[in-house]
């Protein structure tokens, strides 16, 4: 499970380093092979290992083609997914595009989401974070929410 926030610099050539306790999991999982994509509704990367991509993709795939909301999300989710590979030391490289689409410059937030990774640029995350809390006062917890135990 990947959990947890990472403040990652983007270097030069537009590469992030994944997180050392990260790459040991990556490593396990998927021998350092991840899909890198852009969120379909939010402005960041997302950042899968490829069994887990794969799955996902298999998911998209049984949806209604004819479906509007089936079309959105593989147009963008699948439509813009690429292949990439950690290096020897640990680092992805984010192609132009994709920085763009998240308007990553030179800080990065990694975020864990279980069996994935969210990749923000540092404002916007923060951003996020507060427009969250204020539409969380504006609609009602639903009752799945309310059954959970901390």
């Amino acid at each position: 499970m990947f959990r947890g926030i990472h403040l990652l610099s983007i270097d030069a050539k537009g590469r992030v380093k994944i997180p050392i306790r990260h790459q040991d999991q990556v490593a396990k999982i998927c021998s350092g092979q991840m899909v890198l994509s852009i969120h379909p509704d939010d402005p960041c990367l997302v950042l899968y290992p490829l069994p887990d991509w794969q799955q996902l993709e298999r998911k998209i795939g049984d949806l209604p083609s004819l479906n509007v909301h089936s079309k959105k999300l593989s147009r963008k989710l699948i439509g813009h997914a690429c292949e990439c590979e950690l290096d020897k030391i640990g680092r992805i490289l984010l192609p132009t595009s994709h920085k763009n689409y998240a308007n990553l410059t030179n800080k990065a937030i990694l975020s864990g989401q279980g069996t994935s990774f969210e990749i923000w640029d540092e404002s916007s995350w923060k951003e996020q974070i507060k427009k969250l809390e204020r539409l969380s006062i504006q609609i009602e917890v639903p009752e799945e929410i309310l059954k959970l135990s901390l």
